[in-house]
């Protein structure tokens, strides 16, 4: 069997410029996202092994309903909770192991951040990474 004549520059293209298998982020360059280089010990297989330690990572003894206004006074590096999906975490522990950089994390600090997460990350799910360090939910409109 003949196989047609392919260009050499075409054969590891994939996926083309412009193809609906490219994810764009919004303001992305070809949908590959700005990663940061992490510290030794924060991979995300560090962090799957802190997950996995057992240790409180939410920061509280029981997740509950907390008002937004609760959620924006933990909006700094060393106190960093975030709304997504209703759901509130505390990011704290997490900023290292981030492979966008604390920066990022920082946008949606103190803040509901589903909107954000979901341009960056459409195909993660917040509680495979993030499970661990709910605070709980959002109380009053248009939360728990």
């Amino acid at each position: 069997m003949h196989e047609p004549a392919v260009p050499a520059t075409a054969r590891f293209n994939f996926p083309m410029r412009g193809s609906p298998q490219m994810l764009t982020a919004p303001g992305g360059a070809q949908g590959r996202a700005k990663k940061v280089a992490l510290k030794p010990g924060f991979s995300p297989l560090d962090w799957a092994r802190l997950v996995k330690s057992g240790e409180n990572l939410s920061g509280v003894p029981v997740p509950r309903p907390y008002t937004m206004d609760e959620v924006k006074l933990h909006n700094k590096r060393d106190d960093c909770w975030m709304v997504i999906g209703n759901k509130i975490y505390n990011v704290t522990r997490y900023m290292d192991f981030h492979p966008g950089g604390k920066s990022q994390l920082m946008r949606a600090a103190g803040k509901d951040g589903t909107k954000l997460f979901y341009e960056s990350h459409a195909w993660v799910n917040p509680d495979n990474i993030l499970g661990p360090c709910l605070v709980g939910f959002v109380a009053g409109p248009g939360g728990f």
